[in-house]
């Protein structure tokens, strides 16, 4: 064997690299941490460039840089830290010869999603590059700055954003995800369901750029620290450092930080000399610490992410004034500011915070001369902006348009009363890929043993719609991966559907014959279907997240269930928000969703069918049901997006081997039910194991196979062969009299099973050859045993 080739000796840490790890670490007020950039910086930094053997000009730098990444939305307003901070914090990260590129993630698509500009993308386009405009003015160098738009991003990589964003969601659940709740500014108990979307997504962003350093404010901390737990759950090797900046407080009293809604709670890049003097002299400026009563947290206590401060570092004074000074004004290096104090009147020069601080704190320096000092410093620093788009023909008119933008969103939105609203949807029925008016079945999530009862289950719901509406199943294998179904693997995921199609198809012809119902339905692959057109599918999904409660989604006082804990996986309500949209892609006339039990573990004996007028019986059904009381009863919307009639199926037979309570007790796996690829000789074995007691017909689970699989249900006859001595052969047309001769004992267990044994021999060879003369199908089986031999080793370890 050749031998491997020795690593190459670590790269020599030199006062240049020093240099810039210092020079960024100013950045943050923490940094995440400063081992992990000082190694990024050795692996990526300054010295590392590589250009292509036919580039002798070196012009094209071809080795990996080191990226950073911020975000935001363009919605109109950018505040000082936003422009200021953000440049000078650019321009440290990015100084030439870092060997760095700082990446923007414009929020396009979520300035649209969230109506800013009217819903008008190219509006919000124009708002962006107004905004670039402000931050080139405001002295930010470009050299090394990438802005990427997410709705192009997004749009143009759904098939691998999204998959990102449902596998980040499938190994999280839902109290770590409420942690990261700061960063919409909401108190956990008061969430939407999209506000757990959000921080998923945000987490996504940081893997789909590429990002080594997450450069975001203190706010952000919580879901940039979820990206390097998706690390160690996904065993990604590097995690992405987490360079948090400080968050200027507001210029009122009590404000954590600076609000786009509150006009005076910040300096903004487009305010006139006279608006920074007038906020700035009514601003809070304390001369003297105030300690929070209450502010010990007793142990063991449950904090609300929500109430937590935006600040790492304890600060009792929280002095706005103060806080521009140290982070606007002296944080470019080589900054100072000049103010009048008591000992110099006519202006002493700082270079240095703390001086500052400490004159002001012993009265050196007055409240009102730390503000008059701070007015100037502020409006020398927005002077280049206002010049630049005063003097510059192209920022001139972004400016224009965005100011025209301002004054229609102002304006009274010009739109009749009863006009209908617009309904963001995938549309399946327009796109031709689904019939109108259809009968909607959603597959079960995928396992490793796809099991006979599942197949019957999905033939109830398909035969529950009406005769006459064309029928359609959907394959949910993102919500499949969302859920962690099959450890999330698309492959395997494709062959469980394989698998449950082929069993279908045998299955329907042994039940129906000729009036076999699986040729006419139509078969739809959940992803395909969304990449159709991805855009208007999520923001959807998003909708249907912003209009219901956290809580309600998870079902919690819907229905029997109980609902689901917050120890449960935060994909299970993202699989609930992309079913309300999956129903809206399709459009049906109705829809079969699965049994309802009641919390003794009963099921109602009837199909129900349930009207916006019913009480919801499932969480599923609730959500539907609301939302399209709510969003969709528009007569103009609803002409065309009709209520589905919704259906809880419980025509499927309960095929369960043994009794819930006894199953644990059987030691041979699969005793209780049959799989779909169970061999024929199990169609004896397990008939010969099942729960059978004499005269029991509350549970007896042959007479539910026979009934069933023999055609009983069907109206077809079963014949059951006995010995002379047992009262010779007897042949049945109804299921009542069956059960009658096994209650009072005319019917032996013996003679029973001997008859449904040869039935599900017949069930099973003829599933077998359907899934034999499908090769994907019975390469499929293999995959999934593969697959749980796999499982059970990892359990024993």
């Amino acid at each position: 064997m050749p031998k491997k080739e020795a690593a190459p000796p670590p790269r020599p840490w030199t006062d240049d690299l020093e240099s810039d790890l210092q020079r960024i670490l100013t950045v943050g007020e923490e940094c995440i941490s400063a081992a992990e950039l000082k190694n990024l910086i050795t692996a990526k930094g300054r010295g590392t460039e590589k250009y292509a053997e036919d580039d002798a000009d070196q012009t094209t730098d071809i080795s990996p840089r080191i990226r950073l990444y911020d975000g935001f939305e363009p919605s109109g307003r950018m505040h000082i830290a936003q422009g200021l901070l953000k440049s000078v914090n650019v321009n440290k990260c990015t100084l030439p010869g870092t060997h760095a590129t700082f990446c923007f993630w414009v929020a396009d698509w979520f300035a649209l999603m969230n109506d800013k500009m009217g819903g008008d993308l190219g509006k919000i386009i124009i708002v962006g590059k107004y905004l670039i405009e402000v931050w080139k003015a405001a002295g930010m160098d470009l050299t090394n700055v990438e802005f990427r738009w997410a709705s192009e991003e997004i749009t143009n990589n759904a098939h691998v954003y999204w998959p990102l964003v449902l596998d980040v969601a499938r190994r999280f659940n839902v109290t770590r995800i409420k942690k990261c709740c700061q960063i919409m500014g909401r108190l956990e108990g008061s969430l939407t369901a999209a506000q757990v979307l959000y921080p998923l997504m945000q987490c996504t962003d940081v893997f789909f750029l590429k990002a080594d350093i997450c450069q975001l404010g203190v706010d952000q901390r919580k879901v940039n620290m979820l990206a390097r737990e998706y690390c160690d759950a996904a065993k990604k090797k590097y995690k992405p450092v987490i360079l948090s900046h400080h968050m200027l407080y507001g210029l009122k009293e009590g404000q954590e930080k600076m609000s786009k809604s509150d006009p005076d709670s910040a300096i903004f890049m487009e305010d006139t000399v006279e608006d920074v003097e007038r906020k700035i002299m009514k601003a809070y400026c304390p001369l003297r610490e105030k300690v929070p009563e209450g502010s010990a947290h007793s142990e063991g206590a449950t904090r609300d992410a929500g109430k937590e401060s935006m600040h790492l570092t304890v600060d009792n004074l929280k002095n706005p004034i103060l806080d521009y000074v140290q982070h606007i004004v002296l944080s470019p290096p080589g900054a100072t500011f000049t103010c009048a104090t008591a000992s110099s009147p006519d202006g002493q020069t700082y270079s240095d915070y703390t001086a500052v601080r400490e004159d002001f704190l012993k009265g050196d320096i007055t409240p009102e001369q730390l503000k008059k000092g701070l007015i100037v410093s502020l409006n020398e620093l927005l002077q280049p902006v206002r010049d630049h788009f005063a003097n510059d023909a192209t920022a001139r008119g972004l400016l224009a348009q965005v100011r025209e933008f301002k004054k229609q969103s102002a304006a009274p939105a010009d739109v009749a009363e009863d006009a209908a609203p617009k309904v963001f949807r995938l549309d399946l029925v327009a796109k031709g890929v689904v019939p109108a008016a259809s009968h909607l079945v959603l597959a079960p999530l995928p396992s490793s043993n796809p099991t006979l009862q599942s197949a019957a289950d999905v033939l109830a719901k398909l035969k529950a719609g009406d005769a006459d509406a064309p029928k359609v199943l959907m394959l949910l294998d993102w919500t499949a991966r969302v859920n962690g179904a099959l450890d999330a693997d698309p492959k395997l995921i494709a062959a469980y559907h394989s698998i449950l199609l082929a069993a279908l198809r045998a299955l329907d012809a042994h039940l129906h014959g000729e009036n076999a119902i699986m040729k006419d339905v139509t078969v739809v692959t959940q992803s395909e279907a969304i990449l159709k057109d991805p855009s208007n599918y999520w923001i959807s999904v998003i909708n249907a997240g912003r209009h219901f409660s956290l809580d309600t989604v998870m079902g919690l006082g819907i229905g029997a269930g109980g609902g689901m804990k917050d120890s449960e996986g935060v994909g299970k309500v993202i699989g609930r928000l992309m079913m309300v949209a999956d129903v809206l892609a399709v459009n049906p006339k109705s829809i079969a969703l699965d049994a309802v039990e009641s919390t003794e573990g009963d099921v109602a004996e009837e199909v129900e069918k349930m009207s916006l007028d019913d009480s919801a019986k499932s969480a599923e059904a609730h959500l539907i049901r609301q939302f399209y009381a709510a969003k969709l009863s528009h007569p103009g919307v609803a002409s065309t997006l009709p209520v589905p009639q919704i259906a809880h199926v419980t025509t499927a037979p309960k095929l369960a081997l043994q009794p819930p309570k006894e199953m644990a007790a059987h030691k041979t796996e699969f005793d209780e039910y049959f799989l779909v690829d169970d061999p024929k000789v199990h169609g004896k074995s397990k008939v010969k194991k099942a729960f059978c007691e004499p005269g029991n017909v509350s549970f007896c689970p042959p007479i539910e196979l026979l009934a069933y699989f023999g055609g009983l249900d069907g109206g077809k006859e079963v014949s059951i062969s006995r010995s002379p001595e047992n009262g010779g052969d007897v042949t049945y047309t109804a299921k009542s009299a069956l059960v009658k001769d096994y209650e009072s004992g005319a019917l032996h267990p013996g003679d029973l099973k001997g008859a449904v044994a040869k039935v599900m021999v017949e069930v099973l060879t003829s599933i077998s050859g359907e899934i034999k003369a499908d090769g994907t199908a019975a390469k499929s089986v293999k995959a999934l045993k593969a697959f749980e031999k796999k499982m059970a080793k990892q359990k024993k370890k």
